[in-house]
Formats: C-alpha cells, structure tokens, sequence
C-alpha cells in the first residue's frame, strides 16, 4: 500500500501462518525457471526484481528459480536480486533467509540480495534495469485504505452499487498503475510474472463473480457483527470499513491493455489465466479437517497474518493501543471458534490468477 500504513507492517508471524502462500509460490516454480531461460543477459549484471517480496523462506522460494536459470547460464555475472516491500518489512529476516541453507545467496559468489525500499506503486528500480520481475500474493492489495460506506459486508466481492464501482475504478488504477512501472522498469526482452489470488464468473454469486476466500471473508464479517452488538466494535466503524483488496478475473485483469496504449504496445502478452490452486484448492485446511481445533487454529493463524495490521489501522483506527490490542485478540478469538462450530462449512477456496508479460 501506498499510505503511512503497509499489509505487511503489524503482522504476527506471517512467515509461520503463510503455507498457502508457499504452495502457491511452489506451484509456479517451474514456470518462473521457464521464463527466466527465455531471457538472455543484455549486460554484465544481471537484474532480478520481487515485488511485495514480504518476509522469510517465501520470498526467498518466490526468486530462487529464476537466480538458478541465469546463474547457471552466466555463472561469471553479477546477479543482483531486488527484494521490494515497505520499510516496515522484516528485512532482518529476508536476508538471513537469503543466506541460510537454502537461501539463493548459496547458488553463486556472484548472487547479491538487495533491499528496493518503498511501495510497488511508485518506481523501485532504475528505468530499463530488471531483466525478470516476479509478485506471488501481493498485487491483489490496494495503494491505499478506501474510504467508502460499506454496509453489510468487509471486502470487495459483495459490494453493491455505487460502493463497488468505487472500488472497482481504486482497483483497476492501482492495477493499471502496477504494470506502467513495470514497463517502465523492465529492459527490452524482461520478463514479468505475477501471480495472485483471483476470481471466476459465476452468476450464482453476489455480482456475477466467485472470489477466493468468499466464504472467510463472509466468516469475518459474521464475528465482526457480533462484536458490534456486543458493543465493542460501533456499528458506523463497520459500516465504514472493507479490506483493501481486489481479487481480478481474467477478463479484469486484461483491462488496462485494452484501453492504455502504451501497455498494449509495450508488452507481449505470454500467458494469463485463473485456475484453481493445485494443492487443496477446494479449502487450503482440508488436510487438519478431521482435527477440528487444530483446523480452526491454522485458520486463525493465517487470517490474522494478513488482516490484523489493516483492522489495527483502520477498523479499529479510534482505539488506543491498549484496547486495539485487546479488540483484536477478541476478533481472532471469536472467529477461530466461528470457524471450529463451522465445520468446514468456511473452507478458504483458492483460484490463482497468473499473468507473464514480456517487454518488447
């Protein structure tokens, strides 16, 4: 995000509750070895790019096959990896992990980590740099905390009217925004994967769309209305609250080539697709389902790990750090027992959306 506030800054151990991230990331493994083979070194350094790398071994995962294809390509050249996130990023932890046993730092002496420092929505990198850019789980979040009424629900997908147009025109800015400095960043014959979470037609749903996680997000905002009638979360606080994500379609997506000239003239469209998540994509627990209280546990885990900081700043925005504190612990409570008397009736489903561009 692109304001004082970050989705990274505030977690609790995000690294330990983000498995499905790193299957996520595993899952594209070999296709980001696939195209990093297609692009040959102009120079000699060579420039990786991760953007909204994060913390720990998945952000480590997210540009190992990419550093192994051009080390052992180009085993005399300079490998500079560009790790991008906010300066409230664990960076301690990244680069420890980029130096550990099974940190790319071992792949070659010529393998340097680098800490590009601010918000994937401005420029990270000097113009016509990066050879191979990659963001797995990340470009699903927004530059900045929406202010819109969003009465009856927290997140995008069940918006109604003039609050979801709202939204949609932030989203598809922020997206447009996104790829227009990775153009920017990128060299002629660079290379761009992104990855994250998406979204499928279907006229069943609320707006026509089925979104990942449509059901822990409905989950969430459940417990949330039993903290306003229980009189510690107002009931204006709620109203005015929605997390600040869009999970594109496809066909989203592909907007902004379609009406921003540059974009279509300045990249190759190599691949773009939804597809379901390749490990557990009908719920990402299903493995702990026959154990309900350790199901619910992991659940609650990896819902905090990337909502506690957003709630923090913004639903919860009126509180003292005390009672933010207190409030959150109560939230996370509620739900992981929401989520056990669910009996999977909550499962966290996962599409994955998968954009690769090449610059012309």
């Amino acid at each position: 995000m692109n304001d004082k506030s970050s989705p990274t800054e505030g977690m609790i151990d995000y690294a330990g509750n983000s498995l499905p991230q790193k299957h996520s990331i595993q899952s594209r493994a070999d296709d980001v070895r696939e195209m990093a083979d297609k692009v040959l070194a102009s120079s000699d350094d060579i420039h990786i790019a991760d953007y909204g790398c994060g913390t720990g071994s998945n952000a480590i995962l997210s540009v190992n096959p990419a550093v192994k294809s051009f080390a052992d390509r180009y085993p005399d050249r300079s490998i500079y990896v560009h790790h991008v996130d906010q300066a409230e990023n664990d960076w301690n932890t990244l680069f420890d992990c980029a130096a550990g046993q099974d940190g790319y730092a071992n792949i070659s002496a010529g393998v340097r980590p680098v800490a590009s420092v601010g918000s994937f929505f401005s420029m990270v990198a000097p113009a016509s740099s990066i050879d191979v850019g990659t963001s797995f789980g990340a470009s699903h979040w927004l530059s900045k905390q929406p202010v819109i009424s969003s009465a009856g629900t927290l997140w995008f997908a069940d918006l109604q009217g003039e609050a979801r147009l709202t939204l949609k025109r932030q989203a598809q800015r922020d997206w447009e925004t996104f790829l227009a400095l990775r153009l920017r960043e990128l060299r002629s014959g660079g290379r761009l994967m992104v990855s994250t979470l998406g979204a499928i037609p279907d006229e069943s749903e609320v707006n026509g769309i089925c979104s990942s996680g449509r059901h822990t997000y409905r989950a969430m905002y459940k417990v949330a209305e039993t903290m306003v009638s229980d009189g510690l979360i107002s009931e204006h606080a709620l109203r005015d609250f929605v997390i600040p994500i869009w999970f594109m379609s496809r066909e989203e997506a592909l907007e902004p080539f379609q009406r921003n000239k540059e974009l279509e003239d300045g990249f190759v469209l190599e691949r773009a697709e939804v597809a379901p998540a390749l490990q557990n994509p009908e719920d990402i627990f299903s493995d702990k389902i026959k154990a309900p209280q350790d199901y619910a546990a992991s659940y609650k885990g990896f819902v905090r790990s990337f909502t506690e900081s957003t709630f923090r700043q913004s639903l919860l925005c009126g509180e003292s750090a005390h009672s933010a504190e207190t409030l959150l612990n109560e939230f996370y409570d509620r739900f992981e027992a929401f989520i056990k008397d669910g009996e999977g009736k909550y499962a966290f489903e996962i599409w994955l959306l998968t954009i690769e561009l090449r610059k012309q």
